[in-house]
């Protein structure tokens, strides 16, 4: 299986995903999906667009689009941050690798545990087609159901699909994750329609 762990490239979308060490948990309480989340929203989502997300008890997926040097750099003047001094794409790995160090700590004090709590380094799959793109959101979205962790994917609490239909979306960018199919009822017809293996072997991470 190739590594994917690829440098990010300003401008280009990724499928980012990790797991627990030995396939274990990384999320075992409401808390802990939720502080993982307002995290992201925090250290990451400034930098990124995001497009589609999905946290399940051993490992995340999350579709972004990493923004411009312009982008990024005018937000750190807009919030007086320390000047960025190296290449976008290490910029938001970096960004990314804070958040999950701080996620495992969180994590190792509350459950009493010690060591490292993710496969390292986190993957990261370019995305080089709209078709890709809409699939990748659907499987992302249908994960709950993929790993049998919840039976209705529309109502699994920790994924952007209910975002999606909220007046205004914390995270995910709603209209540009739209744009890709046309409108809200495409999307939700898109999600409820069958996707043939040959489309989602692509799309597997094992």
């Amino acid at each position: 299986m190739k590594n994917f762990i690829d440098p990010l490239i300003e401008k280009c979308v990724f499928h980012v995903y990790t797991r627990g060490i030995d396939r274990k948990p990384i999320f075992l309480t409401d808390k802990h999906y939720r502080s993982f989340l307002r995290k992201y929203e925090r250290m990451v989502s400034p930098y990124v667009d995001t497009y589609a997300f999905c946290l399940l008890g051993n490992h995340f997926h999350f579709l972004i689009r990493i923004k411009s040097n312009q982008e990024i750099d005018k937000l750190i003047d807009l919030k007086m941050l320390p000047i960025r001094k190296v290449p976008v794409g290490l910029f938001i790995s970096r960004k990314i690798g804070n958040l999950l160090n701080s996620h495992a700590q969180m994590f190792n004090i509350a459950t009493s545990r010690t060591g490292g709590l993710f496969e390292s380094p986190f993957r990261r799959k370019p995305v080089d087609s709209s078709q890709y793109l809409t699939h990748l959101i659907k499987y992302i979205h249908l994960n709950p159901i993929t790993h049998e962790i919840h039976g209705n994917y529309e109502f699994y609490p920790y994924s952007s699909y209910r975002e999606y239909f909220k007046f205004k979306s914390r995270i995910i960018d709603k209209n540009e994750g739209l744009f890709w199919f046309g409108n809200l009822e495409v999307f939700e017809k898109f999600h409820e329609t069958a996707t043939s293996e040959q489309k989602i072997s692509k799309l597997l991470i094992d």
